[in-house]
């Protein structure tokens, strides 16, 4: 397993709280910025501040020291082309007595809005989202709203080894998130009865590796009660089978 390294200048900067978030990510299978190699050994974390934004990146230890990087003040972090870099986890979770299917994405590269005072730190995705139909989730009594032309597209069996792939488009049919996910047994059935799935971003801790519906109904109502999710019901659909 990668050794996280944090520098006494970022741990300053970003205090007890921030620090904790922007540590939050797992290193499990993330690569190094400056060589693109997969992290391992010891991983030193860069903070790239500019504006309103503070960016957290990782580097092996050879590649670069722990450090804050100014990057000016008109810096914004990209958003990759094909989606943000998330993992994605598929469960079936009761909401108030209906097993409904959901989705749980994680930012693998976090970017938070710097707020008034150290450690006051929202997760750039989370505060894109809240203004584009999602809705803060405290609890999983109920589900949220519908967020009005968000999409979702299966690719069922589709992946280069025959895996499922999952699109997410927004409202401008730019997209979210493109990858593949582990549909787990019954999520299907449940997406085709309500034609929808519930769609929550956060920092649940699951990425993408859960295979057990109560421990992903628990990982999110922590991820909850600690204000570190948004959700919405999106639609879903499968994509037409490609033809050979």
């Amino acid at each position: 397993m990668p050794e996280l390294c944090i520098s006494t200048e970022i741990r300053a900067l970003l205090g007890p709280e921030g620090l904790a978030r922007a540590a939050e990510v797992s290193l499990v299978d993330g690569q190094c910025v400056t060589c693109r190699e997969v992290l391992q050994g010891r991983v030193n974390m860069v903070l790239r501040t500019g504006g309103s934004f503070t960016h957290a990146v990782y580097v092996h230890d050879r590649c670069g020291p722990s450090e804050v990087v100014p990057m000016g003040p008109g810096f914004v972090p990209a958003a990759p082309p094909d989606g943000y870099d998330m993992t994605m986890t598929a469960a079936v979770v009761d909401h108030g007595g209906a097993a409904l299917p959901v989705l749980v994405a994680e930012t693998v590269t976090k970017a938070y809005i710097v707020n008034d005072g150290p450690g006051e730190l929202t997760d750039i995705v989370i505060s894109h989202l809240l203004g584009r139909g999602f809705t803060l989730v405290s609890r999983l009594r109920q589900a949220p709203p519908q967020a009005p032309e968000w999409v979702g597209v299966l690719l069922l069996g589709q992946g280069p080894a025959g895996e499922d792939g999952l699109m997410i488009l927004d409202p401008g049919g730019e997209r979210f998130f493109a990858g593949t996910v582990d549909l787990p047994d019954g999520w299907l059935t449940q997406a085709a009865r309500y034609g929808c799935a519930v769609l929550y971003v956060g920092n649940a801790g699951l990425a993408g590796r859960c295979h057990d519906d109560r421990a992903a109904a628990k990982a999110l109502r922590v991820a909850g009660q600690a204000g570190h999710l948004v959700g919405a019901r999106i639609g879903i659909g499968a994509a037409p089978a490609a033809r050979m």
